[in-house]
């Protein structure tokens, strides 16, 4: 964190996501600015000031503020984790066959609200190895976790990313599995209907389709930690 002073006024501006806690994300971390003037309201939100103020100073001053809060506008290659140690206690992220109906209901709850969703998120489903969910913790977990510091936070953040971007592969290749299993019925009774060389004609469809079952098999195991057979 530095501090910036122009005409009186002081201004700590983060220079890493060290300086930023989770919970001041928050209250940025949608916002998409699209022009001159809401980059300028971006940059004041993250130094604690108001855009008027920096309307009002030169250019100069704000280039500097600009240059200094630059890691937030940059892609960062982080490792997914699915902990995160807090005061010598490790939290983990359980396995989805691990998370309970309650958890789910309040995680669904948590991302329809307008404010702390990544906090309350965590607190949803980052618990110690044995813990069980208990509702009543979310309140007082969601504050610890929002006064981390993103460098904290990041890996987790990624791992959800991640466990989204597998979730969503898995499923897409399920989806042209399943178009082909539906076709495959309807294959086999053409050629049922054909007569001759029955028996030599739809054992493609099977083989193809067997191949295309042990495949995804193969694919799931290798990549998703989700997966069993």
């Amino acid at each position: 964190m530095t501090t910036i002073e122009y005409n009186d006024i002081k201004l700590d501006v983060p220079e890493s996501w060290d300086d930023v806690t989770l919970g001041f994300y928050e209250t940025f971390y949608k916002i998409r600015p699209t022009n001159a003037r809401e980059r300028v309201a971006f940059v004041a939100i993250v130094c604690g000031t108001e855009s008027d103020i920096l309307m009002s100073w030169p250019a100069e001053v704000f280039n500097v503020l600009v240059e200094h809060t630059m890691f937030l506008f940059k892609d960062h290659n982080i490792e997914p984790c699915a902990y995160m140690d807090v005061d010598n206690v490790k939290y983990f992220v359980p396995m989805e066959d691990k998370i309970t109906l309650g958890a789910w209901v309040d995680a669904e709850e948590a991302q329809k609200a307008e404010t702390k969703v990544l906090s309350n998120m965590l607190a949803i489903v980052c618990r110690p190895v044995g813990e069980e969910y208990n509702y009543e913790n979310n309140e007082t977990r969601a504050a610890m976790f929002a006064s981390l510091p993103m460098t904290k936070v990041l890996g987790v953040m990624a791992f959800f990313l991640h466990c989204r971007e597998m979730l969503k592969a898995h499923t897409e290749a399920y989806t042209k599995l399943r178009e082909v299993a539906d076709l495959l019925p309807r294959n086999i009774k053409s050629f049922l209907r054909l007569g001759g060389g029955i028996k030599l004609l739809r054992i493609w469809p099977v083989l193809k389709y067997y191949v295309l079952i042990r495949s995804l098999r193969y694919q799931l195991q290798k990549y998703s930690r989700f997966y069993s057979t």
